[in-house]
This record gives structure tokens, C-alpha cells and sequence, in this order.
């Protein structure tokens, strides 16, 4: 059987890495749960690995979820239908596997080496260094990116619709709303 040995590198400051044995023809679903068994992450948060260049640019993605059919009835990329060979099949080709998008979990992974040999169960943990971070470690903040709106005290309220933002200049300015009724016998009188 034709092995590929990856060294998966979790993106933190202190080394810490993974050497995973897995078959080639395995799909990418077994090579995702055993870096998350190997650096002791517990399963159940989306994830993608991505095709990449020796610069760690991500190109090609291949998500955990399954996405269904295209247009001609083909099955979407996903870990369960694409193989570990598919994505890099010789020493130095590289991918960058993602885990959890509320804490971006990046590993760097890449060929060491193409080996031939039989070993009863795969993905195998053939090395390891350093300690693993704790999976929850990372902070969850979603306002990180939000940029609170400056409030503006003076000046109509503005949603950037152009048609919306004339009708509420309009009505701020006491536009003209029709003719004006203080009863219904007004506006019955009106409609005659």
C-alpha cells in the first residue's frame, strides 16, 4: 500500500507538529479526523482543507460538508468523495487544513515523504512534538471585526438606498403626503 507521511503544523507560537501516516487512496475525511485525533480536538465544527503553494496561499477547497449535486449531477467537491492523492500526492506538496471557523484553527500540512508499507489501521499518528493546544483556547469574539457606526446627531437617518433616502428627506422635510383629514366625514366628502 503506497503511504503518504504529512507533517501537520498547528499555526501557534511555540512548534508544535504532527507526522500522520495515511494511505493514499484514502478520502480527506480520514486525514481530518485524525489530525483532530492527533492534536486531541474533539470533533462536530465545520472544516475545509485547501490545495496550496509553497507559500501556504490557499487555493482549491475541499469542505467537511457535503454540498450535494451540480447542474449535470455531479457530486461537489467534499472530504468524503475527494482522496488524500487528490490533494497532494508527493513529498512537499502542501495544503492548509482549517478547523472551527468562530476560532480559525489553521494547520499547515504537508508530503514529508511517499512510503510503501502495511499497518493495520489508518490515519496513523507516526510522530509527534510539542503540546497540543487546548482545543477551546482560542477566543470566540464575533464584534472583533464590527466597527460600532459613529451616530450622527445632526441630519436625516441614511440607509444608502437612494430611493429609500429621498423618501425619509421627504418626509423629515414635511413633504406633501396627499390631502390632509381631521374625520372620516372629510374624507368621505372628498371622495365624491
Amino acid at each position: 500500500m503506497n503511504l503518504i507521511r504529512f507533517r501537520v503544523i498547528v499555526d501557534i507560537e511555540e512548534d508544535v507538529f504532527r507526522d500522520i501516516l495515511i494511505g493514499k487512496s484514502a478520502p480527506l475525511e480520514d486525514l481530518h479526523r485524525g489530525i483532530l485525533a492527533a492534536f486531541e480536538f474533539g470533533e462536530g465544527e465545520m472544516a475545509s482543507f485547501f490545495q496550496s503553494d509553497e507559500d501556504w496561499g490557499r487555493g482549491r477547497e475541499v469542505p467537511l460538508m457535503d454540498m450535494g449535486m451540480d447542474d449535470t449531477g455531479e457530486p461537489f467537491p467534499s472530504m468524503r468523495n475527494i482522496t488524500v492523492a487528490d490533494m497532494a500526492a508527493k513529498a512537499n506538496d502542501r495544503m492548509v487544513y482549517v478547523y472551527d471557523f468562530l476560532r480559525m484553527w489553521c494547520f499547515y500540512v504537508e508530503v514529508m515523504a511517499v512510503e510503501e508499507g502495511e499497518t493495520p489501521e489508518y490515519p496513523l499518528l507516526a510522530h509527534e512534538f510539542g503540546t497540543a493546544p487546548d482545543q477551546f483556547s482560542k477566543e470566540v469574539d464575533l464584534m472583533d471585526e464590527i466597527e460600532p457606526a459613529e451616530a450622527e446627531d445632526d441630519g436625516p437617518l441614511r440607509t444608502g438606498d437612494p430611493e429609500i433616502d429621498a423618501y425619509l428627506d421627504d418626509e423629515e422635510e414635511g413633504g406633501d403626503d396627499g390631502p390632509s383629514f381631521t374625520s372620516l366625514d372629510d374624507l368621505d366628502e372628498a371622495a365624491y
